[in-house]
């Protein structure tokens, strides 16, 4: 395990890479010393692979505690952009006023279905939102042309031809509603102009299904493969597409089990459930597959393959989240490599709330937590 998780960082330094665990040192600090400056290590209580050692990082904690315009999201998704920046895309997100008790006054405060943020660097005021908002009004960054009974969610996105394509969920409301009154329909597809990030075009029915695809984007050779999950008795199970080297505008092909094909395919992988927002890796020649347990589960799982459509196995614990507020539930735990440095694997996930007015009462019970976890 010591080994592998070594290798799930940047691809170029993989073969240089020490086995050693965090507290033998760090080969790349002259030191001997992994710096934790930042960090507070989590003790193992035996739940996770004894192996692995994780740290909460409490400088993008930092970053995520806010007091003024964004201040609380899920579905942290991250993507590297051609100029150093990164690109963060969230789902139902608040922005207004937070006390410095952590309370969030209702008649400051606005919630819009998405956002988007750009990091220019590693400090508190690096992040800038792209929604449009101030003290009395915040703006959903995309929307769908029949909102408010639809709207849309982030999924993954890619950067190809100066462009940035960002996969979103098409979400429409159904009969039960409530908080889980809601349903996929399908993935469309947004482009923005780089550097600048403004829209270009929304492109309607990419794909339309029940399959969530864009739940997360693999970059291999001369393909973007493009995953999803599809729900079914207890279960989430993965399926796969493809576009040609990151053009998600191109026409699509979908994995049938056997091969690939135009149109879309029942085909599930067997005996591996992933949750809605999961990660897939390739180093050398063997692909990872990360995912949160399912149904809101708290472990946090790693499998290994040999080619894009898997088969995925080797399950491994990497940690299990503690629960950090009563009434809470964690989900959308996805892997950040453009923040990773070498020797460590970073990881965020969400937590919310079962009673939306405890968010009123606590910011913290809804938005993004961030790990680190060495080997």
């Amino acid at each position: 395990m010591a080994g592998l998780l070594g290798f799930l960082l940047f691809t170029a330094s993989c073969s240089d890479k020490s086995t050693k665990p965090a507290d033998e040192g760090d080969p790349s600090d002259p030191s001997g010393q992994f710096d934790e400056s930042g960090l507070t290590r989590q003790e193992n209580d035996g739940s996770w692979d004894s192996s692995v050692i994780v740290y909460r990082d409490d400088t993008y904690d930092h970053y995520f505690t806010r007091f003024e315009g964004f201040t609380g999201a899920d579905a942290a998704y991250s993507t590297l952009l051609p100029n150093g920046d990164i690109f963060w895309s969230f789902g139902d997100s608040w922005f207004g006023k937070v006390s410095a008790n952590r309370s969030r006054d209702a008649t400051t405060s606005f919630f819009v279905r998405n956002a988007a943020m750009v990091q220019h660097g590693e400090c508190f005021d690096c992040f800038s939102a792209l929604n449009d908002h101030g003290p009395q009004s915040a703006k959903t960054l995309l929307l769908h042309k029949q909102d408010p009974d639809h709207w849309y969610w982030p999924y993954d996105a890619t950067v190809h031809d100066n462009k940035l394509h960002f996969l979103i969920s098409h979400v429409t409301k159904t009969e039960e509603g409530g908080m889980w009154g809601f349903k996929t329909v399908g993935s469309d597809l947004a482009i923005f102009s780089l550097p600048e990030l403004s829209l270009d075009t929304i492109i309607a029915d990419k794909y339309k299904g029940e399959a969530t695809f864009g739940s997360c984007l693999l970059e291999d050779g001369d393909y973007t493969y493009i995953y999803g999950t599809v729900w079914g008795y207890l279960s989430k199970r993965v399926s796969i597409a493809r576009a040609p080297q990151g053009d998600l505008t191109a026409d699509w092909e979908f994995w049938n089990g056997t091969g690939w094909q135009s149109s879309p395919s029942d085909y599930t992988m067997p005996d591996l459930d992933a949750s809605d927002q999961f990660s897939v890796f390739k180093v050398g020649d063997t692909y990872y597959l990360f995912t949160q347990e399912i149904l809101f589960g708290t472990r946090l799982f790693l499998y290994e393959g040999d080619s894009p459509s898997g088969p995925f196995t080797n399950k491994r614990i990497l940690y299990n989240i503690p629960t950090q507020f009563p009434e809470t539930f964690t989900y959308n735990a996805l892997v950040h490599p453009e923040l990773s440095k070498q020797g460590e694997l970073v990881i965020s996930y969400c937590i919310n709330t079962n009673n939306f007015q405890d968010q009123f009462t606590n910011a913290d019970t809804y938005r993004p937590y961030f790990l680190r976890i060495r080997y």
